[in-house]
Parts: C-alpha cells; sequence; structure tokens
C-alpha cells in the first residue's frame, strides 16, 4: 500500500470523499488486510483525539475569512514578483566579499612563511652584532671570524694620558 494511498483511507475515514470515491475506497478496504488494519486504527484514534480537541471559533464568516487569507497571499505574491532587479553594488559586494577573505588568507600564508623562516646561510645580517659602551674609562674591541662563526669582544681600561696603548683590564672588573 503506497502512501496516495493511505491518504485516501484517512479521508474516507474522516469523510472527507465524495460518495463515488468514498465506495471505491470502501471497496479498496475491504479487499485488502493492511488496508483494513489502517482503517481500524485511523478510527480508534479519531475516537480518542475527537473529545479531547478543542474548537476554535473564528469570529469572522467563513468567506470573509478565507478572502483575507486570499487577499494576504495575493498581496506576498505581487511583492515577491516587484522585487527589484539586483543592483551592480549588490552584485559586486557578493563577488568581493569572498576574494577578499582568500586575499586575506594568502597574505597572512605569505607573511607567516616568511617570519617563521630561518636565516639563510648567505644572510649577512647574521652576523651582525651591535656592542654598547657606556663607560668612558672602558674601551673595546671587536673581533668577528665568519669561518669559525665566532664573535670576540676585548674590553680594556683607558689610559688618561694615552688612548693608543691598550692594557687588559684585571678580573677585579667583572666582579
Amino acid at each position: 500500500m503506497n502512501w496516495e494511498q493511505q491518504l485516501e483511507l484517512q479521508a474516507w475515514v474522516d469523510g472527507e470523499l465524495s460518495a463515488g470515491d468514498a465506495r471505491r475506497v470502501s471497496a479498496f478496504a475491504d479487499a485488502h488486510a493492511d488496508a483494513r488494519a489502517l482503517v481500524t486504527e485511523l478510527r480508534m484514534a479519531k475516537a480518542f483525539i475527537a473529545p479531547n480537541e478543542f474548537e476554535v471559533k473564528v469570529p469572522d464568516t467563513r468567506e470573509f475569512y478565507w478572502s483575507q487569507v486570499q487577499r494576504r497571499i495575493e498581496s506576498a505574491e505581487s511583492v515577491r514578483e516587484t522585487s527589484p532587479a539586483l543592483s551592480w553594488p549588490f552584485v559586486w559586494r557578493r563577488l568581493v566579499s569572498p576574494l577578499s577573505g582568500v586575499a586575506l588568507v594568502a597574505f597572512l600564508a605569505v607573511v607567516s612563511f616568511n617570519t617563521f623562516r630561518g636565516p639563510a646561510i648567505e644572510d649577512g645580517s647574521r652576523h651582525m652584532v651591535e656592542v654598547e659602551n657606556l663607560s668612558d674609562d672602558v674601551g673595546s674591541i671587536s673581533y668577528r671570524s665568519q669561518s669559525e662563526n665566532m664573535f670576540v669582544v676585548y674590553l680594556y681600561k683607558k689610559d688618561q694620558d694615552s688612548e693608543a696603548q691598550a692594557e687588559p683590564m684585571d678580573d677585579s672588573f667583572f666582579q
């Protein structure tokens, strides 16, 4: 038994069919056992539900009520039919919004690849070091060896008389 036959049986139980259709459905229900079982269940459900339903009265007449429904449907259809064509700014915004999102993701990907990439061997800025001397009495000499990957800073005490001579400092300076 298909869905349409089940709906016809339900309409027959509810008394919604014409006399000719009711006779046809009645004959169908008598001929099929599963249709008889469904009719029995529908009648039991109707007997249980009918006394528990609340009846709501519409204050208007039936014709007036349905004419209001029909007018609302027609006004909704006319509004849908008279909707303006898509404007260029709207279409442009619908196209540009996803493209701007893709461009932002691509930009962030490029920036993150360049940020987290380690320095290359040829990168000359890798060996640059800044030494700051805040004392007027101490001088410094720096030595950098790129082949040994080493950087040495030599601190010395400046002479008041001559800055040309550089003497090494003793260990008491570092304590």
